[in-house]
C-alpha cells in the first residue's frame, strides 16, 4: 500500500513538474515579427506622409539673399541656439486651434492636413513677396513618442524624421523583451480631441499594409505581458535553484511517511 502511494506522489510530482516547465516556455515563436516561413514579397508597403496637427510646433527656415531686415527665421543660428533646445517655445511656430501658423510678414498661413514639403511651397509662393528666390525648410520641433511596458528602453522619445512606424520606433527604446506580446501591441492616440486605442499585431505580415503602421506625433505605445511571464524562467539559474527546491520538498514529505 505504502509502495502504491509513493509510487502515485512521484507521478503526480512528474506531472506538475512537466506542466511548470513546458507551461513556462517562451519560444522563438513568441518573438517572431511577422511570423512567415517563407519569402515575403509585399506587394505596398503602406507609408503615410505625415500631415500637420493642430499643436505642432514648427521651426521656419527661409534663406535668401535678401538683406537681414526681413530675417526672422533663422533664430537656429543666432546666438539663442541653446536656449532655443532648451525651451523650442519661444522660438518655434504653433500651429495654432484653427490649423494656422502666424508668421512675421508673411501673416496666417494654413497648416493643418498638409505635409511639411506641400507647407514649405506655400510659404515660398508666399514669401516671395519678401525675399529674393527664397528657400524654406521646415521641421517638426515637438513630434514626439511614449514607448512604454515590456521593451528594454521605456521612454519618451523626439522624432527627427515624421515619417516614423512602429517597428522604428521600437529599435529606439531597445526593442521588446521576450516577455512582450507582440500579438497585441497597444496604442493611444489623440484624434480631435478624443483618445483612441487600438491593437496591432506584429507577427503577421498584413500589418505591412496597415494605415496605422504609421505613427502620429504623441502617440503612446504600451507592450503588455505575455501571460506566460508570470511563470517563465528568466535564466537557467533559476531553473536549477527551482528544481532542487521541488526535489528537496519531495523528499522531506517522503521521509515523514
Amino acid at each position: 500500500m505504502e509502495l502504491t502511494m509513493n509510487s502515485r506522489a512521484k507521478s503526480i510530482f512528474v506531472y506538475l513538474m512537466s506542466f511548470c516547465m513546458l507551461s513556462s516556455c517562451i519560444t522563438n515563436r513568441d518573438l517572431e515579427y511577422m511570423r512567415s516561413n517563407k519569402e515575403l514579397k509585399v506587394k505596398e508597403v503602406y507609408t503615410q506622409d505625415y500631415r500637420l496637427q493642430r499643436g505642432d510646433l514648427l521651426s521656419v527656415q527661409i534663406t535668401s539673399t535678401t538683406e537681414e531686415q526681413h530675417d526672422f527665421f533663422n533664430m537656429e543660428s543666432s546666438n539663442n541656439a541653446q536656449l532655443m533646445i532648451q525651451n523650442p517655445y519661444l522660438y518655434g511656430f504653433l500651429v495654432d486651434d484653427n490649423g494656422d501658423l502666424e508668421l512675421p510678414s508673411l501673416g496666417y498661413v494654413k497648416a493643418v492636413g498638409f505635409t511639411l514639403s506641400e507647407l514649405e511651397n506655400i510659404i515660398k509662393e508666399i514669401s516671395k513677396s519678401f525675399y529674393e528666390n527664397p528657400v524654406v525648410k521646415l521641421n517638426i520641433i515637438n513630434f514626439e513618442i511614449t514607448i512604454l511596458g515590456e521593451v528594454n528602453k521605456p521612454g519618451t522619445y523626439k522624432i527627427v524624421d515624421p515619417n516614423v512606424n512602429i517597428l522604428y520606433a521600437l529599435s529606439l527604446s531597445g526593442d521588446i523583451t521576450q516577455f512582450g506580446n507582440r500579438k497585441k501591441v497597444k496604442i493611444i492616440r489623440k484624434e480631435k480631441n478624443i483618445n483612441r486605442v487600438f491593437f496591432i499585431d506584429l507577427t503577421k505580415t498584413s500589418v505591412l499594409n496597415n494605415k496605422d503602421f504609421s505613427l502620429q506625433s504623441h502617440d503612446i505605445i504600451y507592450i503588455s505581458p505575455l501571460k506566460k511571464k508570470f511563470y517563465a524562467f528568466n535564466n537557467i539559474t533559476n531553473v536549477v535553484s527551482l528544481s532542487l527546491s521541488a526535489v528537496s520538498l519531495f523528499l522531506l514529505i517522503n521521509q515523514s511517511r
